[in-house]
């Protein structure tokens, strides 16, 4: 199969979930992981090559939709985005 031919499968994800929060305010780990693997999940299918615009779109605004709560448990202090493209999104989005 050469690259023409390639086809990317896109997966459908659920509208982002709230973060369960224990009585000290705070994401539990279970909730905090499951947000993480919703991100990477997020930002394969924004930067998948697809003919589909509006799909391509809905993957990113998801994967905005996520950013605020991922900043606020510190993981873009600990972790930088490798995609250049994607990491210069998450960084406008920031500064919004």
């Amino acid at each position: 199969m050469n690259a023409r031919t390639r086809t990317t499968t896109l997966i459908p994800l659920p509208l982002p979930r709230t973060p369960a929060i224990n009585a000290e305010g705070v994401a539990s780990d279970f909730a905090a992981a499951a947000w993480i693997q919703e991100f990477v999940d997020l930002s394969q299918q924004a930067i998948a090559e697809v003919d589909d615009e509006d799909m391509r779109r809905h993957y990113e605004d998801e994967l905005l939709r996520r950013v605020p709560y991922l900043r606020a448990a510190g993981v873009f202090e600990v972790f930088q985005v490798a995609h250049p493209a994607l990491r210069a999104m998450i960084e406008d989005h920031a500064r919004g």
